[in-house]
Formats: structure tokens, C-alpha cells, sequence
């Protein structure tokens, strides 16, 4: 009997408790959040969305880098400096459903981003993201997030590439013609 009873006090321990649904006030503002950083990066307004992280937030880019409420805005400058001035940055986030753990919630999905640089050069990709909330006094704040992009199929990768073509290209180009004209030069001194 006691055999029993710890088997079924060990089964219930390693069944993960359900998720609850989330009150519709809850999905509510996780949508609202959404919005709030669509806008913040189409204004070019970083501060509009990090008052609402947590501060102790914490997130993974899809560049590999690490950062924090704080440090974030590092990253924000450098992305901005590449767009240029005249540059426009449009994001769309499309959320999965979110599963909610009392007062933790974990969100997912993806966030379709639509770049123009200053020269007019068009950038369309997406990623994957993912945020764990906390929520306090009644507001959800973000506490971690990680955000993932095909390392092969985006179009920063493919402008690479496309430099490297012509990098290598050129360079195999000029390295025969000056093969080719010592060849010259070596047959017409025999």
C-alpha cells in the first residue's frame, strides 16, 4: 500500500500542472503590449516599450547578444545607425497562444519586420520570439525574452553572400588576369 501511495505522490509531483486559460483582461494586455512595440519601433522610440520590461529583464537577440532593460538600447542605436535617418522600420507581431501559469505567462510567436533603409534598399524578414511574464500588482512585466532568425534564409545573410560573389568573383577575375598576362609574358621571352 505504501508502495502504491508514493507511486501516485510521484506521478503527481512529474505531471506538469495545466495551464490555465488567462482571463481575457490578461490576453488583453498581452496585446496591448504587442501594439505598444510595434509602436515604439515604428516611432523610433525605444523608452515607449523598455518602461514596461521588468528590470531585471534580461533577452537574447537574434544577433546572439545579450541585454538587459538597460543595455538594450546599445542595440536599438546600432540598428537604427544602419537604417539611416530617412530609413522606416515596421513590425507586425502575430502571437500564438499564450499559456498562462497563475502569475507567469509564456508567450511565443512571430514578428514580421519590414525594413527600408536611407538608400531606399528593402529588408523583409521575420523571427521567432519568445517572452516569460511575471506579473505584479496586477501589470505583466516581461522578465525574459529570446528572439531567433533563420541563420541561412535572411535577407542580411543573402546581401553577404552577394558581396562575397563579387569579392571572390572580382578577385578570382583579377588574379587571372594577372596569370594569364605573366603567362603571356613568359611565352614571349622564349
Amino acid at each position: 500500500m505504501r508502495a502504491l501511495i508514493a507511486t501516485l505522490l510521484v506521478l503527481a509531483l512529474a505531471v506538469p500542472a495545466a495551464a490555465a486559460d488567462g482571463s481575457e483582461e490578461d490576453k488583453e494586455a498581452l496585446r496591448a503590449m504587442a501594439r505598444l512595440f510595434e509602436q515604439a519601433v515604428a516611432q523610433r522610440d525605444l523608452r515607449k516599450f523598455q518602461d514596461v520590461l521588468a528590470p531585471e529583464f534580461v533577452a537574447t537577440l537574434v544577433t546572439d547578444e545579450v541585454v538587459t532593460r538597460e543595455s538594450m538600447v546599445k542595440f536599438w542605436d546600432w540598428v537604427w545607425g544602419l537604417i539611416g535617418p530617412k530609413g522606416q522600420w515596421q513590425v507586425k507581431i502575430e502571437p500564438e497562444p499564450t499559456l498562462f501559469f497563475g502569475d507567469i505567462a509564456v508567450a511565443r510567436g512571430v514578428a514580421n519586420d519590414h525594413i527600408v533603409d536611407a538608400r531606399g534598399r528593402d529588408y523583409r524578414f521575420n523571427w521567432h520570439w519568445t517572452v516569460v511574464l511575471h506579473k505584479r500588482e496586477g501589470q505583466w512585466k516581461p522578465i525574459v525574452g529570446h528572439g531567433s532568425m533563420d541563420p541561412l534564409g535572411n535577407p542580411f545573410i543573402q546581401v553577404e553572400q552577394t558581396w562575397m560573389k563579387i569579392l571572390f568573383g572580382g578577385g578570382g577575375l583579377l588574379a587571372g588576369l594577372v596569370v594569364g598576362a605573366g603567362g603571356v609574358l613568359l611565352l614571349r621571352r622564349w
